[in-house]
């Protein structure tokens, strides 16, 4: 059984005291802020789906960026992407938004300098003040070479770069679906 890393604990912890005043299971995102997660925004992502792979980044700190491997606030997230991932991509944030649930990814990052490292992040879903669920926050631990100061290579964001993925069940349900050390398992 997955259990989720215990460094998103104190990030998981911040996210469920939030209030649920727009949706019984999920926080708002105005009520998200620097108060709501102390010393955590600079390892924090927050994004808006604004249609179809159009997943716009309007927050990005230092820590979070430094750990993806490449400036992305203020992007669209499947700019970054090479088509073919497209897809997958659009399914994963789907699961995400409609289910609503959480997930734990691990993937592989190579950087144009040839370092390689596992870059974890943990993604919750938030509401807007209607209660409609269009919103992901990201929580990212990185452990990037600190004389390493290149960026991700275009070629690593790919399906076979994610070494765990695990969706986690806040209230409404998961897929059972995961990876597992490289391997999809149904």
């Amino acid at each position: 059984m997955f259990v989720p890393n215990p460094e998103f604990d104190a990030f998981y912890n911040a996210w469920r005291r939030l209030p649920r005043r727009a949706h019984d299971l999920l926080p708002s995102r105005s009520d998200v802020g620097p108060d709501t997660f102390p010393g955590l925004l600079p390892f924090m992502a927050l994004t808006e789906m604004l249609g179809p792979c159009y997943l716009h980044i309007f927050y990005a700190g230092s820590g979070f960026e430094r750990n993806a491997g490449l400036p992305i606030a203020d992007q669209n997230y499947y700019d970054l992407l090479p088509l073919e991932f497209h897809k997958p991509m659009a399914k994963f944030h789907e699961i995400l938004l409609e289910t609503p649930c959480g997930a734990e990814v691990s993937d592989i990052i190579v950087t144009s300098q040839g370092s390689r490292y596992l870059h974890e992040t943990m993604q919750l879903p938030l509401v807007d003040d209607d209660g409609d669920v269009r919103f992901l926050m990201a929580y990212g631990l990185g452990r990037k070479p600190f004389e390493d100061a290149s960026s991700r290579t275009r070629e690593s964001h790919s399906p076979g770069n994610i070494k765990e993925l695990h969706y986690l069940d806040i209230g409404a349900g998961a897929p059972s679906a995961r990876i597992e050390d490289f391997i999809f398992h149904r």
